[in-house]
């Protein structure tokens, strides 16, 4: 009797550990298409989602931020409203240039600062790169989904991301205790215009790559 008490005790245990680890299998992300937080993929990611203020150098002398639009400057001692990102055309590095403050910049990740003086403003601008970490020839088509899996509370969870602000976020959040995989397939828009769709973790290595490397960048 006891020795079949001790046989019913231990097959209990192998059926109750056989059925955590299908229930494991099934809820976990596809293991194939997880992102590592320091992997190239996830800094790659972060890449193409970091904002780009190169666009707006000739004001603000900072490619790490851009100033938000309108805003008002003078631009040799006229007033001029800068309202769309066409309108840095009409200025030339010879030009005087001064900034009506207070004025609202985006940083390159994504956050917000009011900025009341030039002098406030040459912090941000100094604290730049001359190289910046962006990547502007490539922009991902969204809604993106994706499955996240907390190893310390075995739940997955599906979130979706819709700008590159919440995909800059959702990145960097990214740790050890969480595997997040990608829901293919994603679409991809190339600065030529073209569309790349791509249904694996190497697919949108290789195409970041590939483009990245091929693409002029317009910081100065």
């Amino acid at each position: 009797m006891k020795n079949w008490s001790i046989f019913f005790f231990v097959s209990i245990m192998i059926l109750l550990v056989s059925c955590q680890e299908e229930e494991q299998e099934r809820i976990n992300p596809d293991l194939d298409n997880t992102i590592p937080k320091d992997s190239e993929l996830a800094s790659l990611m972060r890449k193409v989602v970091t904002h780009d203020g190169s666009f707006d150098d000739i004001v603000d002398s900072g490619n790490c931020f851009s100033i938000n639009l309108p805003y008002t400057i003078l631009l040799n001692e006229k007033e001029f409203i800068v309202t769309t990102i066409n309108d840095y055309q009409k200025i030339a590095t010879s030009d005087v240039i001064e900034i009506r403050f207070p004025v609202t910049i985006t940083l390159y990740n994504h956050t917000r600062k009011i900025i009341e003086n030039r002098a406030r403003l040459a912090v941000f601008s100094n604290s730049c790169k001359v190289d910046d970490d962006d990547i502007e020839c490539i922009d991902f088509v969204y809604p993106i989904m994706f499955s996240t899996f907390n190893n310390n509370t075995n739940r997955l969870n599906t979130i979706e991301v819709g700008h590159d602000s919440q995909m800059f976020d959702f990145m960097s959040a990214v740790n050890d205790n969480t595997s997040v995989s990608i829901n293919y397939p994603i679409n991809l828009l190339l600065h030529n215009g073209q569309n790349v769709d791509t249904s694996h973790n190497i697919d949108l290595l290789h195409a970041i790559m590939d483009v990245a490397s091929a693409c002029e960048e317009n910081d100065n």
